[in-house]
């Protein structure tokens, strides 16, 4: 395993030594858990108790410094929108996230559990979502505070984005997606159509 070895001046003047090994996994603390460089995980935070930080391991390292060793994980944090400078917005569905260019370290006793982030088109393939999966359409630059991309395909006679949380139908002439409501349609008329064909199609 590659080791680093670092000096660090202590309180005292003194100069300690850190001794830096990668290693290839980590056992989540009260579980049998076990997560590794490339699995998303849920981080531990007071603020954020029913929608933990969502991050991304890139490394995992044990530290040690004179008897004490501790374990430490590199992360890329994926932001929520309402954490963007944007903030949330209606065509946000409720699992989505924001990956960004924001890279820390963090004591590995601060992973609460594992969890999976899908691009947005594999999440929407998803016949059944858990509540621990989540996805991201969006890269969010944190240091300019900037969205990527910065437009993106728009539906329906609203003209938003797709929310995967909506239920949508489509038009079998133009093949454009509606929400039922702004076509003054229910879910359940939808349901017992053949097919449907949208306003301009149809006119």
């Amino acid at each position: 395993m590659p080791k680093k070895v670092f000096q660090e001046k202590g309180v005292d003047g003194g100069v300690k030594k850190l001794m830096k090994t990668t290693v290839k996994s980590y056992t989540i603390p009260g579980s049998r858990k076990m997560v590794k460089a490339g699995d998303c995980v849920l981080i531990r935070s007071p603020q954020r108790v029913e929608s933990p930080y969502v991050a991304r391991i890139e490394k995992i390292e044990k530290i040690s410094a004179s008897n004490k060793v501790k374990t430490v994980v590199k992360l890329r944090w994926f932001y929520h929108p309402e954490e963007t400078v944007c903030g949330r917005r209606p065509f946000h569905g409720e699992q989505e996230l924001c990956k960004s260019d924001h890279f820390d370290s963090q004591d590995a006793d601060c992973i609460q559990g594992k969890c999976k982030v899908y691009t947005f088109e594999d999440y929407c393939m998803l016949k059944e979502v858990d509540k621990h999966d989540y996805f991201w359409r969006f890269e969010y630059l944190a240091a300019s505070q900037t969205l990527l991309p910065d437009t993106v395909d728009v539906y329906c006679v609203c003209e938003m984005p797709y929310n995967p949380d909506h239920f949508m139908v489509q038009c079998e002439m133009c093949s454009d997606w509606f929400h039922p409501s702004c076509v003054k349609l229910s879910q359940e008329q939808v349901a017992t159509m053949e097919a449907y064909v949208c306003a301009q199609c149809s006119g």
